[in-house]
């Protein structure tokens, strides 16, 4: 027994020289990366665009292992396990994180950020120096975000298009704000993991699920819930950040090079998530799921539904959560 605790320790000793020991600025760096989402998932696509081209940019001083699917931490611990240096890095969703940060209850919630890719990718670089403070007060440093698409409902029986529609119907969503907007609709909220939609949506647990185009397609959740509103606002920002210890082990060329090719990453992300649902949109037609998208009409009243869940967030969120929903209005 002692001697197996004495390899545990070894272990885990070695693991943490290789991501934080004393090693000159221009050693390599390799880290350990915890990523919640499969890696065949369309957030992946510019993931690995950012990390080879991280690896590349700094002649291999760098290097981002990642562990998908949640196979080095969960998505709810991995906040703190970043931020204790457990591991270097990993990616966080804003509903995960919103109670530690209630700043960030913006951007998890329904129609935070803005729908047109251009404006999404301008909010972002509005916002990163409120975020780049609140992380840096979690000891994280924020590197690059990624949205989520086109946010959908996806339903058993009928769509959901205005007030009516959604009363009293049970959904299945993410996040405390996200509670508090499908609330508003006269809606019940349904806490439960994505891969059990698929049976939920099927034996009537769930009315309908909110996703977006490409997880209903890869859990084949049209084939349970044919009947598809796209609902014209974004949800849940997902956010890439590393231990601020080790950031501060790279080289400034380095840090600055990380940032930067984050930050091509996001423009690149915010076209290639639209290309990504509209073709998961077209496969899903092509098996018979019947999309519709709200009406002006319809989205304005939607809108406004769901905004009464902001008027907590500005009594809870603080000064920086003002900053943040200072930018954010502008697209409102």
């Amino acid at each position: 027994m002692a001697y197996r605790n004495l390899s545990r320790l070894l272990v885990a000793l070695v693991a943490f020289v290789a991501a934080f020991g004393s090693v000159g600025v221009h050693a390599q760096s390799r880290l350990d990366f915890a990523v919640f989402h499969p890696e065949r998932n369309f957030w992946s696509v510019t993931l690995k665009w950012w990390m080879g081209e991280v690896e590349k940019a700094t002649q291999g001083r760098v290097k981002i292992v990642p562990h998908y699917a949640g196979s080095l931490v969960s998505l709810n611990n991995t906040m703190k396990s970043v931020s204790d240096g457990a591991i270097p890095m990993g990616v966080v969703a804003m509903s995960a994180i919103s109670g530690q940060m209630p700043a960030v209850g913006y951007i998890e919630a329904i129609g935070g950020m803005p729908d047109n890719p251009d404006a999404f990718v301008k909010s972002q670089v509005q916002l990163r120096p409120v975020l780049d403070a609140q992380f840096r007060k979690q000891g994280v440093e924020y590197l690059w975000s990624q949205g989520s698409g086109p946010l959908i409902v996806a339903c058993r029986d009928k769509h959901l298009s205005t007030y009516d529609d959604w009363k009293g119907r049970k959904i299945r969503t993410a996040g405390r704000w996200q509670v508090e907007q499908i609330r508003a609709l006269g809606a019940s909220p349904v806490a439960m993991d994505p891969g059990e939609m698929y049976i939920a949506l099927q034996n009537r647990t769930l009315d309908c699920a909110l996703a977006n185009n490409v997880l209903a397609f890869g859990l084949k959740l049209h084939e349970v819930a044919p009947k598809i509103t796209v609902l014209r606002a974004p949800v849940n920002l997902t956010a890439y950040i590393i231990n601020s210890a080790a950031f501060a082990k790279f080289s400034a060329q380095d840090r600055a090079t990380t940032i930067r090719l984050g930050e091509e990453a996001e423009r690149r992300s915010a076209t290639y998530l639209v290309q990504a649902s509209d073709e998961a949109a077209k496969r899903m037609t092509a098996q018979r799921a019947d999309i519709r998208t709200l009406s002006d009409k319809d989205f304005v009243a939607f809108r406004s539904s769901i905004r009464k869940a902001f008027a907590k967030m500005d009594a809870e969120s603080g000064p920086a959560g003002k900053q943040i929903a200072d930018v954010l209005r502008r697209y409102w």
